[in-house]
């Protein structure tokens, strides 16, 4: 099953990322309107901008990235469909703010 992943920094924190990681997801949207239809989202998190990179330089599904003005041009999040096998490695978000 396809579903919509978004892989956050967590350098940013946990709010931040989260709407970094919305801001990608969007855009996603915008340029892709058929692929994700509200199904399942599932927030990951990287280390830094670097993990990211290394993220996007080796990622064989189409995704969106998003660089946020506000931190200089900056990736701050991608955006993909896919069935997350890729992913498996990775942790979900952690949004508590406590």
């Amino acid at each position: 099953m396809k579903r919509m992943y978004v892989l956050c920094r967590k350098d940013l924190g946990p709010v931040y990322a989260a709407v970094q990681g919305a801001h990608a997801v969007a855009q996603h949207c915008l340029e892709n309107p058929e692929t994700w239809k509200n199904e399942y989202l599932i927030f990951l998190e990287v280390k830094d901008e670097r993990e990211l990179w290394e993220w996007s330089d080796n990622c064989s599904t189409p995704f969106v990235q998003f660089f946020e003005p506000d931190l200089g041009g900056e990736l701050t999040a991608i955006a993909l469909v896919s069935d997350g096998s890729e992913f498996k490695n990775l942790n979900n978000l952690n949004c508590r703010c406590s």
